[in-house]
């Protein structure tokens, strides 16, 4: 009778939809799609029906800004619709909404690693057994040999996406463990860390070892800690031959195609915004500008740096695909709300000792060293994953008062 009693009110405040989105977001795709629509529906009927309204604060506005700043450019632009279809567009951010439920932090959190547990672990088995892509497990057409390989596709699609999810649960486990100092934490920690150093993920290699110099170097100042993870950060990367190629290509400008065709990329758009009038360098030119607009000037590029003209949908880089997309403006928008939720969360950790805001402000400055090389707001799972946390840090810092 009690067990269905918490049932109901678990329905009813919210946590249960909460709960299925966040441990959905590492796990598949569709289901956190399904997971979210579940958690609008409840916040548009707990307002209609079961509860007063919320109370929206300041940082809630900032967490909200840059959507609100895309969705108002496309509304003037009359690309509102594509906005909305699109899977990456706003229904993302639509797990900011478990800022409202009654959903514990700590909790939430813990079934996100939960479902961190499935990927780090189906990544691995990917790798070490040459399982280019998960669905082979289930039509059993497939044959396991010990032999180190990048997958292919995981439960949550391209290995950059399932490196993103995995890197952020590595420092969650880690900063937790540091924080309650219980094995199983530490487990998730090492199974995070060998998904993440084995789905061959030069990006995410870079921004975990940068979370590791800042947190540990910086601000917590545990050299010793610092000391024994770029240690076994190294050792695992360079004992494994395919490891340690990969991690070489990182310095590789002349050879590497994937650095090559980035850094045209780059070069060719911001030879568009050199030229772009004054409204353009401003507000950007959107998707439909970006095919129209810059395609000539990155496919010209190429060239000049001897590839074969390729067109990708994005930048590969968040800092060039918003100021081409949205303008100066956007990228101010976009850098304010990262760095200011940094800012606020530094101050509260400083103030109370607690490591839950060391995490959040660990996992912008994951996404902002990312950022470097992916466009993770065109990453529809790792989009959800960022909107979800800002709703919880913005819950954590709402409840326990924090500046």
């Amino acid at each position: 009778m009690k067990s269905t009693k918490n049932f109901y009110e678990a329905f009813i405040n919210g946590k249960l939809f909460a709960y299925f989105l966040l441990f959905s977001i590492p796990v598949s795709i569709p289901l956190t799609r399904l997971s979210v629509k579940f958690l609008f529906v409840w916040f548009i009927l707990s307002l209609l029906f079961l509860r007063a309204k919320p109370k929206i604060v300041k940082k809630d506005l900032i967490a909200l800004l840059f959507p609100l700043y895309q969705l108002s450019l496309s509304a003037f632009k009359g690309t509102l619709t594509a906005f909305f279809r699109a899977p990456n567009g706003l229904t993302p951010v639509l797990s900011y909404w478990v800022r409202f439920s009654e959903a514990d932090v700590v909790g939430g959190l813990n079934l996100f690693l939960l479902g961190a547990a499935f990927l780090s672990i189906g990544s691995c088995v990917q790798s070490l057994f040459s399982v280019p892509d998960y669905r082979l497990f289930f039509s059993g057409n497939f044959h396991l040999h010990l032999s180190v390989h990048r997958p292919n596709h995981t439960f949550v699609g391209h290995p950059l996406t399932a490196g993103a999810l995995v890197s952020a649960a590595f420092i969650l486990s880690l900063l937790l463990y540091l924080r309650h100092r219980r094995a199983l934490y530490l487990l998730s920690a090492l199974l995070n860390l060998s998904a993440v150093i084995l789905l061959f993920n030069r990006t995410y290699w870079v921004a975990v070892l940068s979370f590791s110099f800042v947190i540990f170097f910086f601000i917590l100042r545990n050299l010793k800690l610092f000391a024994i993870l770029t240690l076994a950060f190294a050792v695992s990367i360079f004992s494994v031959p395919q490891l340690k190629e990969r991690f070489v290509s990182i310095f590789d400008v002349k050879h590497n195609g994937s650095n090559r065709y980035r850094i045209a990329m780059w070069v060719g758009a911001l030879e568009f915004f050199s030229q772009a009038p004054l409204s353009e360098k401003l507000f950007g030119v959107g998707r439909d500008g970006y095919r129209k607009e810059v395609k000539p000037f990155v496919e010209r590029a190429q060239k000049r740096f001897s590839l074969h003209p390729h067109f990708f949908s994005h930048l590969h880089s968040d800092y060039i695909t918003v100021l081409i997309w949205y303008g100066i403006l956007g990228l101010f928008i976009f850098l304010f709300t990262f760095f200011y939720f940094m800012w606020v969360n530094l101050k509260a950790f400083r103030g109370t000792g607690d490591y839950l805001y060391l995490f959040f402000f660990s996992f912008y400055l994951l996404i902002l060293v990312g950022g470097v090389f992916e466009y993770n707001l065109e990453d529809e799972a790792v989009k959800y994953m960022i909107y979800a946390f800002m709703g919880l840090n913005v819950k954590l810092l709402a409840e326990k008062g924090a500046p």
